[in-house]
């Protein structure tokens, strides 16, 4: 399959361990778009039904005045 030993020589290696640095940091910025996503679309959800249930309300409140 793969000849273990030179891999491990590279891994080891300058070069093997900016490449390692290199994976971390964009597997990084991979997960940090994701979570950016995911936190952007949940709350832009709750917002739009905040807001719809505003104008719910302001219609209610002209259809049925509050009568003192």
């Amino acid at each position: 399959m793969f000849d273990q030993q030179a891999l491990l020589d590279y891994l080891s290696s300058p070069e093997g361990i900016n490449t390692i640095i290199v994976g971390i940091i964009i597997i990084g910025a991979i997960n940090a778009i994701f979570i950016t996503f995911s936190v952007r679309t949940t709350y832009g959800i709750v917002k739009k039904e905040k807001d719809r249930r505003v104008m719910q309300q302001k219609k209610i409140d002209r259809l049925y005045p509050k009568q003192e």
